[in-house]
């Protein structure tokens, strides 16, 4: 069967997000758009926890709600800002997850998306030790995502296994099928959502194809194993996002990349000058084209 998947969304626990947020509008915006399988996002706080399963039945390992299936999702913030993306097994697995973070943050419990103060590969290795799924979260973003901070992946997660790579907004896979190492890495588009608004929730989504919607057959998706696979990637062209090209943070002007250089990275109106998606896959890029 054909599931269309949001993997990555956030609750109202985490910061500017819409109170709309909830898991009753969520299911039914979700089956609004055609989408089978939503991630919970923000599942390692507490009320959040309480929420999803005083409102939805547990069922092989997600839990469904009208109809609308719902895994275990939460995103993490490393040492160096760098975002991360999970999925969980089970409500036990989140929350020993949990356990291992808890003497590494300030706000585990009072943030859907908690600062952890541990290394990428740390945080990989925790997420191996509970069964989880990781990977980078918006990959590309200049801001907060791995490429942004890191060269690689082996840079960044210490060769800890990761599980899949989100190309986030501004980046689709024919900017990844230019790097070598994502190669064989699982890329995930997804809509990163803060409210339920059907121009947010499920902008960007998955297909995938399997057997059924369960744990075990979205890990194996995941993993492209027994025939199961993640079969498209739907989102907007890249250059419509919000970071594709190399701009200015106050004014927006944008810059090519020797421009942006000669100018120490700070426009004539005294802003920042952020490094767009666009320039740095090509700093990044093995090949001349996706292949």
């Amino acid at each position: 069967m054909l599931v269309n998947a949001d993997l990555h969304i956030h609750s109202r626990f985490s910061s500017a997000t819409s109170p709309r947020m909830t898991v009753k509008t969520l299911a039914a915006q979700a089956a609004k758009k055609g989408i089978h399988l939503l991630a919970t996002g923000d599942c390692l706080h507490p009320q959040w926890q309480k929420e999803i399963t005083q409102n939805a039945r547990q069922e092989n390992g997600v839990y469904v709600l009208d109809g609308t299936s719902f895994v275990l999702s939460t995103e993490v913030e490393d040492r160096r800002r760098v975002h991360h993306l999970l999925l969980f097994p089970s409500l036990d697995s989140a929350r020993a997850f949990s356990l291992l973070l808890a003497p590494h943050s300030p706000n585990l419990e009072r943030d859907g998306r908690p600062k952890i103060g541990l290394s990428g590969a740390e945080i990989a290795q925790a997420a191996d030790q509970v069964n989880a799924l990781i990977g980078p979260a918006h990959a590309f973003t200049p801001w907060t995502a791995l490429y942004a901070y890191h060269h690689s992946l082996q840079e960044c997660y210490q060769g800890a296994p990761i599980h899949f790579l989100e190309l986030g907004l501004s980046a689709d896979s024919s900017y990844a099928d230019r790097i070598a190492e994502l190669r064989e890495v699982t890329l995930l588009s997804n809509s990163d959502c803060h409210s339920p608004s059907p121009i947010r929730l499920a902008r960007e989504f998955n297909r995938l194809e399997v057997q059924e919607i369960s744990w075990d057959e979205i890990r194996r998706a995941l993993l492209r194993r027994g025939g199961r696979r993640v079969a498209l990637n739907v989102g907007f062209p890249p250059a419509e996002g919000k970071y594709n090209r190399t701009a200015c943070t106050s004014c927006y002007r944008q810059y090519e990349l020797q421009e942006a250089t000669a100018s120490n990275w700070r426009c004539g109106c005294g802003g920042q000058i952020k490094k767009g998606v666009k320039d740095r896959v090509e700093e990044l890029a093995d090949y001349p084209e996706a292949r």
